[in-house]
C-alpha cells in the first residue's frame, strides 16, 4: 500500500517540480523577467484565484450538510500556533533567528497544496480546494501579523489592516456570505461558468510562479546548517507527525478522510512564498530567507509524498 501510494504522490510532485524547474530556468536565462512574474502574480492573486475561490465555494459549500466547516478555519489557527510553539522551542527567543521561526511556522497553503491535490485527488479536487480556502481564513491573519513581524526582524513593524484585506480573503468571505444568505442561487450560471474558466488558470499559473520565484534565488549565502535542520525538523517532522498522531488518535480518518489528507498536506508543506514578499517590502535578511526557502522546497519533494503515503497506508 505504501509504495504504490508514494509512487503516485511523488509522480505528482515531480510533475510540479519539472514545471517549476523550467520556470526557474526561464528566469535565470532572462527569458522571463521579474517584471513578468510580478505581473503574473498580480493577475493570479487579484483575478484568477478569487474566481476559483468563488466558484468552488458557491458550488461546494453547504453549511447544512457540512456543519463542521468551522473546523477548517480553526485548524488554520491551530497549525500556525503549533508551528510557532515548536519553532520557538527550538530557536529560543534570539532576535536574529526570528525569520527562521516565521519560516518554520507558516506553510504554503495554496500554491503547492492545490496543484498536488488536483493531481492526487482529481475526483475530489473541488471539495479539497474549498477546504484549503476555509483553512486560510484562520491562517492568513496570523501570518500577516505575527509572521510579518518575525520575518522582517522589526518588532515595531506596523500591522496595517490593508495587509489582511487581500483579494482571496475578500473572495472567500463574499462567497460564504452568498451561500449562507441564500443569494448564491441568484448568480447566473453563465457568470459562474465564465469565472470557472478564469479560475482554471490558477493552478498551472501558481506552479509556474512558484518555480519562477524560486528560480531567482541563489544558494551563495547558505544559512547555518543547524538552522536548516531546525526549520526542516519543524516543517517536515514535528508538524506532520503531530497532525498525524492527533487525527489518528481521534479517529478522524473514518469520518473525514479528505479533511485529514488536506491537513497532512498542509502540515508537510514548505514555507509560504509570501514570506519572501514580506522581506522585500518590510525589510529583513532577504538572501538568508531566500536560501532557506529554496532548501525547504527541495526537501518537500520527498517529504510531502512520504507523509501523505504514510497516512494513506495507516488510515486509508
Amino acid at each position: 500500500m505504501f509504495l504504490p501510494t508514494f509512487t503516485t504522490v511523488f509522480s505528482a510532485v515531480f510533475q510540479l517540480f519539472i514545471i517549476s524547474a523550467v520556470a526557474g530556468v526561464l528566469v535565470r536565462t532572462k527569458i522571463v523577467s521579474q517584471t513578468h512574474i510580478q505581473a503574473l502574480s498580480a493577475v493570479t492573486v487579484n483575478i484568477f484565484l478569487p474566481c476559483l475561490i468563488v466558484v468552488k465555494t458557491v458550488s461546494q459549500f453547504d453549511p447544512s450538510g457540512f456543519a463542521q466547516w468551522w473546523i477548517l478555519p480553526l485548524s488554520g489557527v491551530l497549525i500556525s500556533l503549533a508551528g510557532l510553539g515548536m519553532a520557538f522551542a527550538l530557536f529560543g527567543r534570539r532576535p536574529e533567528k526570528r525569520a527562521y521561526i516565521s519560516m518554520a511556522s507558516f506553510q504554503n497553503a495554496v500554491y503547492i497544496v492545490l496543484p498536488i491535490g488536483q493531481l492526487v485527488f482529481p475526483d475530489q479536487f473541488d471539495r479539497l480546494a474549498l477546504y484549503c480556502f476555509l483553512l486560510i481564513l484562520g491562517l492568513s491573519p496570523i501570518m500577516w501579523s505575527v509572521g510579518k513581524v518575525l520575518i522582517s526582524g522589526d518588532k515595531d513593524a506596523a500591522i496595517r489592516w490593508q495587509d489582511f484585506v487581500t483579494p482571496p480573503l475578500v473572495a472567500t468571505l463574499a462567497a460564504i456570505f452568498l451561500v449562507v444568505s441564500g443569494t448564491s442561487a441568484a448568480i447566473p450560471d453563465s457568470l459562474l461558468s465564465a469565472m470557472d474558466l478564469l479560475g482554471q488558470a490558477t493552478v498551472p499559473l501558481a506552479v509556474f510562479i512558484l518555480g519562477a520565484t524560486l528560480g531567482g534565488i541563489s544558494l551563495k549565502d547558505m544559512p547555518p546548517f543547524a538552522d536548516v535542520i531546525r526549520v526542516t525538523g519543524v516543517k517536515f517532522i514535528l508538524m506532520p507527525a503531530a497532525a498525524f498522531a492527533v487525527m489518528y488518535g481521534l479517529g478522524l480518518y473514518q469520518s473525514m478522510p479528505l479533511f485529514c489528507s488536506v491537513i497532512i498536506l498542509q502540515t508537510s508543506s514548505p514555507p509560504a512564498t509570501n514570506l519572501i514578499l514580506m522581506v522585500r517590502n518590510y525589510g529583513g535578511d532577504e538572501r538568508s530567507v531566500a536560501s532557506m526557502m529554496l532548501l525547504q522546497y527541495l526537501v518537500c519533494i520527498l517529504a510531502m509524498p512520504l507523509w501523505l503515503s504514510l497516512w494513506q497506508t495507516f488510515a486509508g
